[in-house]
């Protein structure tokens, strides 16, 4: 009977799902690793999975407890100042009910952040989200060089190599999993432990994998900007020594980055094409991907400068771009319920008020000490997605916002802000 006893209780350890033995915390790691994977293939499993998570936080009360903890956390107060003024914006401006709570609906996903806070709170399950995404995003690359060298298309609206929701999708996310194998590489006493991020012919395999996709066989932009952003910024600040050696450790990421990505003629056929899509957008007998963009651009600060505070509400972005294209010809008269500029997004919706909160998370989120190398991951991606954010809107797209905020809210939890959920210590 001892022996049985015991049995089950090491059954109980190995499961990934310990039921009521930690008050369904590694069930909420698993729906929202869960999440992490689905997120990027599926929409409907994505979504089915993150209702999950909320089902498991409502009726658990050890995550309840957390959660409400979580509130306290400095990040997350920066985030409730962002929500409360996309919330209150609901309530006012050109955009019907159903247009603004939609909108409101949309932003849900800032939910994923203190759900990942509540429950990442230990290394390991850090280390365990880092490996979910760098598997995931190998998985992907290996089906993404199969489907473009057969010219084989997953589904009407993927080409061959795209296996993720859309290139610019696929390109973030393998490039937030090469940086965390770069932290594996340049911390690695932090990873000894693990099997998997402490082998280093192991880390550097997957990131000339996943380096080969982005570089060779997608056409994103958005993937190689994040790329050598996040790439730079991570190494620099992991280097060993002064701000000086950090500095230059970062410029030789550059470089060779800069190097790496000029030798794909991919690459430089998309950089040249872009420029000459700006140079041309006045002559363009029809809209291109960065021409429409500029002229969305222009008069979305026509319509911030006469909304400049409060801008037009939630949800009222088309609603309020319309006069500034009506009478324009052909396509440039077109409207849009998103300049593909997150910041001028937030500028023309929520005005200076909500600019002003979003920058005051990002401050919080890049000034919180946590502990290294995951606060530099949680930086860089941070740092990475603002700057793709310039010709996008990737705090709010579906993939890739869900994909920043459950990864800020993992890599920037901190236990100490959980000390009062009564937690039992983890195996």
């Amino acid at each position: 009977m001892d022996r049985q006893l015991a049995r089950g209780h090491a059954m109980m350890n190995i499961l990934p799902i310990k039921g009521l033995a930690d008050g369904g915390v590694a069930a909420a790691r698993v729906l929202l690793l869960a999440v992490l994977v689905t997120m990027l293939v599926s929409t409907s499993l994505a979504i089915g999975f993150e209702f999950a998570s909320y089902i498991a936080f409502a009726c658990a009360p050890e995550l309840r407890r957390r959660l409400l903890h979580v509130v306290r956390h400095p990040v997350a107060i920066g985030l409730l100042a962002f929500a409360a003024v996309v919330v209150a914006a609901t309530f006012y401006g050109p955009a019907s009910w159903a247009d603004a709570l939609g909108a409101l609906a949309g932003w849900r996903r800032i939910l994923l952040l203190p759900l990942a806070a509540a429950v990442f709170d230990d290394e390991n399950s850090k280390k365990l989200l880092l490996k979910t995404l760098i598997i995931a995003c190998l998985v992907g690359a290996f089906a993404s060089f199969i489907t473009a060298w057969g010219s084989i298309s997953i589904g009407e609206r993927l080409g061959g190599g795209i296996v993720f929701h859309n290139y610019a999708t696929q390109g973030m996310a393998l490039s937030l999993a090469t940086i965390a194998c770069i932290a594996a590489l340049s911390r690695p006493e932090a990873f000894a432990d693990d099997r998997l991020l402490g082998n280093r012919l192991a880390m550097v395999a997957a990131s000339v994998v996943m380096l080969f996709d982005i570089v060779f066989i997608l056409w994103g932009r958005s993937g190689y900007l994040s790329l050598i952003v996040m790439a730079v910024v991570v190494v620099a600040l992991l280097a060993n020594g002064s701000w000086q050696m950090k500095a230059l450790a970062g410029l030789g990421v550059f470089i060779c980055a800069a190097l790496i990505l000029v030798s794909s003629t991919h690459v430089r056929s998309r950089v040249t094409q872009a420029f000459h899509e700006i140079a041309t957008v006045g002559e363009a007998p029809e809209g291109t991907s960065v021409g429409v963009r500029v002229v969305m651009w222009r008069n979305a600060i026509r319509m911030i400068v006469d909304h400049p505070v409060f801008g037009v509400g939630t949800g009222g972005f088309q609603d309020g771009y319309r006069p500034y294209v009506q009478g324009a010809g052909g396509w440039q008269s077109n409207e849009t319920a998103d300049p593909h500029n997150q910041f001028l997004k937030i500028l023309g919706e929520q005005g200076i008020i909500g600019l002003a909160a979003l920058l005051f998370f990002i401050f919080r989120a890049l000034s919180y000490p946590a502990p290294s190398p995951y606060r530099e991951l949680a930086v860089a991606a941070l740092i990475g997605w603002c700057a793709t954010s310039l010709a996008s809107s990737h705090f709010s797209t579906f993939v890739e916002g869900r994909l920043l905020f459950l990864w800020i809210g993992a890599m920037l939890a901190d236990r100490t802000y959980l000390n009062g959920a009564k937690l039992r210590e983890q195996p």
